[in-house]
């Protein structure tokens, strides 16, 4: 499975640190340059910072790499992560991932989360769970060959923060996608782990704004049609926080 890893120009010490996390895997992965200056790529949410933009337009890059290229799955990786010790298998082999799987979460925010309640276990301690709300963050995760064009095609207009787009059912971008969440995560900041890595590209600090009338109304819709979906094909959810398993040195979590 392909790894790509988006990393800044200037931002040399953290594509050292994840050169080392990779090494300690042992797992090869690819450098995508990550974009500081936004293109003509329509925005139609004014409240979306400088950095968000230009992170979800990295992240499209990654998008279009693995949409051209032949693996079923790609994964896709921000610069700021560390890995649990035994993260190199799930990542040099896609065949522990469900077929039908538009997208898994790799990752946890080790906040509580709408999970399923049918978990298939996969090896090693790893169980897949479908992923029925919205679990924030975009920085590990595996997409599809068939759900980067669709990506794609359905974000040529910017209308959330990436992690919105991939995992928030208010978003149709996501509510019409099949998403996994392993269990325990695979990878997770380095913020929540004691790591030392500098901020990741997306900022939080942005004031809240008021919504258009139009925009809840699509944004009500999606939610409907998300729980819609999802209670068909599950039932009754669970909410629960998602682990994380790493080295002694980075286990404790939060």
């Amino acid at each position: 499975m392909r790894c790509l890893v988006i990393n800044l120009d200037r931002s040399a010490d953290r594509l050292a640190h994840m050169a080392e996390q990779f090494a300690r895997i042992g797992v090869a992965f690819e450098r995508v340059q990550g974009i500081e200056t936004p293109d003509a790529t329509p925005v139609m949410l004014q409240r979306l910072t400088r950095a968000e933009i230009c992170c979800f337009l990295s992240h499209r890059r990654c998008w279009q790499i693995i949409a051209d290229g032949t693996d079923r799955y790609g994964a896709i990786f921000e610069d700021d992560i560390l890995f649990s010790h035994d993260a190199g298998p799930l990542l040099a082999d896609d065949g522990w991932v469900p077929r039908d799987a538009d997208l898994m979460k790799l990752e946890t925010y080790f906040v509580p989360v709408r999970l399923g309640r049918r978990q298939t276990p996969i090896g090693n301690g790893y169980s897949t769970v479908r992923l029925v709300g919205q679990h924030v963050g975009a920085a590990g995760y595996v997409v599809s060959r068939e759900a980067a064009r669709t990506l794609l095609k359905r974000t040529k207009r910017i209308n959330g923060a990436v992690d919105d787009a991939l995992f928030s059912p208010t978003l149709m971008t996501c509510a019409r996608s099949t998403i996994y969440q392993l269990m325990p995560a695979l990878c997770a900041q380095a913020k929540f782990l004691g790591g030392d890595t500098p901020e990741t590209l997306i900022q939080f600090d942005v004031p809240e704004r008021q919504w258009q009338f139009l925009e809840k109304l699509r944004t009500e819709a999606s939610r409907g049609y998300a729980h819609l979906r999802n209670g068909t094909f599950f039932g009754t959810d669970k909410v629960d926080a998602v682990a994380f398993r790493g080295d002694s040195a980075v286990s404790a979590g939060r």
